[in-house]
């Protein structure tokens, strides 16, 4: 009864506007999280028909299930790094490329190539600022190491993440100073770093430059990033569909949801929808944040919501509903009194797909 839609046009002219603002630098198109929410196999199908040739994961069992896709001449990497061996055999085994961000993940990969005999191509992982995998740019004698003490690694790239290029161009430009000054240092030592790529999805559409060999984008191929410019052509892509289960007519005075938080003002007509926030409708992730200014910005974002009572809505026949009380669970209520309706109609929601559970089936049209 509900599904998620991918309008294929969006999609391509969002790739196309992703290639077009690279220019040379070459796309690596991240496709985590069940490809970032638009499903994996048709989604990496259409990547590939648009031109790109690279991808990168951060599950293993995401790279292997690509790598079986047998499409040709792609590059796939895993952009987290591991020292679990049963997880980095199974990468070697499927031509992989590693992300090493430790001694002790090269001491594996190496170990696990030299048996089986084959050499492993891997990217060093530099931690900027981000601090979760990656060398940091001091442990310049480990990095190295990487590099000349692992007979069977071989160091095809170098990168960093970006932890605040959506808001903030002071702390990018001190990760990406620590960045390049590490990477000129090796270059200048002799090493050979292989594609240098630090540009995520809201760096390329925040920032003009430095782009690097290649860029690392996700989000931009929904349409949905935090500092898009005024001249960016990303178009939205995405919507959940389901349908009216229930019309239902309320007198004046009737509550709406848990905590009764909305009392109709007159008689009114509902539409519930079997949709809510299970499916991923109206998830957020501001709340995951613990910074002291963090919970204030967010408490403020809230105030703000409920003095200038900010409503959602779904559409119905084209028209918008405003949705009336709390999004439950597994339901959503509508207000249709203005709209002719009947049971069976369909209902659609602006959804950000990173949200939408993997159990709604997705629909390419």
């Amino acid at each position: 009864m509900t599904s998620f839609i991918i309008e294929r046009d969006k999609l391509l002219s969002n790739t196309k506007e992703i290639i077009s603002r690279a220019g040379e630098a070459k796309v690596f198109a991240v496709v985590k999280g069940n490809g970032y929410g638009f499903g994996t196999d048709e989604y990496i199908k259409l990547l590939y028909e648009s031109g790109i040739r690279h991808f990168a994961v951060t599950d293993s069992d995401d790279a292997v299930k690509i790598r079986g896709m047998n499409l040709s001449d792609i590059d796939v990497l895993m952009l987290r790094s591991t020292s679990v061996a049963e997880e980095v055999e199974k990468l070697i085994e499927n031509d992989i490329i590693l992300t090493i961000g430790s001694l002790s993940a090269a001491e594996i990969a190496n170990d696990i190539s030299s048996k089986k005999e084959k050499s492993c191509r891997v990217h060093i992982k530099i931690n900027t600022g981000m601090g979760r995998y990656g060398f940091l740019p001091d442990d310049y004698d480990g990095i190295c190491s990487v590099f000349k003490d692992f007979s069977s690694i071989e160091v095809c790239g170098l990168f960093t993440h970006f932890s605040c290029a959506f808001k903030s161009e002071s702390v990018t430009k001190k990760q990406l100073d620590a960045f390049l000054k590490l990477q000129n240092r090796l270059i200048s030592d002799g090493f050979d770093t292989g594609i240098v790529h630090f540009s995520n999805s809201a760096y390329l559409f925040g920032f003009k430059s430095p782009l690097g060999d290649a860029v690392r984008i996700g989000s931009a191929f929904t349409g949905r990033i935090a500092n898009k410019p005024a001249d960016c052509k990303l178009l939205r892509v995405g919507y959940l569909k389901s349908r009216i289960c229930e019309i239902q007519t309320l007198p004046r005075g009737s509550t709406i949801g848990y905590g009764s938080a909305y009392t109709t003002k007159k008689e009114i007509k509902t539409a519930v929808v079997p949709v809510g926030y299970a499916d991923g409708f109206n998830t957020e992730k501001v709340h995951d944040t613990y910074r002291f200014r963090d919970g204030i910005m967010y408490a403020l974002s809230e105030i703000k919501r409920m003095l200038t009572k900010k409503a959602y809505y779904g559409k119905v026949a084209g028209k918008s509903c405003k949705i009336l009380g709390h999004i439950g669970m597994t339901h959503t209520v509508l207000d249709v009194s203005d709209v002719p309706c009947n049971v069976g109609d369909e209902v659609s929601f602006d959804v950000n797909p990173i949200y939408i559970s993997a159990n709604i089936p997705r629909e390419y049209i």
